[in-house]
């Protein structure tokens, strides 16, 4: 199991390899939060949290043209 020094600097080197990583782990954070609203009954925040989501991975998926 990693502490919380080893995750950050795990994160950070993902950052570093990758810059769009801190986006798709919003996305995951996001959708995390999505289910634990709809989990408490909150359907309509959850919706909208999962359409962000998505919208940020399409983003990402999104071939850029020179």
């Amino acid at each position: 199991m990693m502490n919380s020094e080893a995750r950050k600097r795990a994160v950070e080197r993902a950052l570093v390899a990758d810059p769009r990583a801190e986006a798709r782990r919003l996305a995951d954070e996001w959708d995390r939060e999505a289910d634990s609203e709809d989990a408490r009954g909150n359907g309509f925040a959850a919706v909208i949290l999962h359409a962000h989501a998505r919208e940020l991975r399409a983003a990402l998926d999104e071939q850029l043209s020179a």
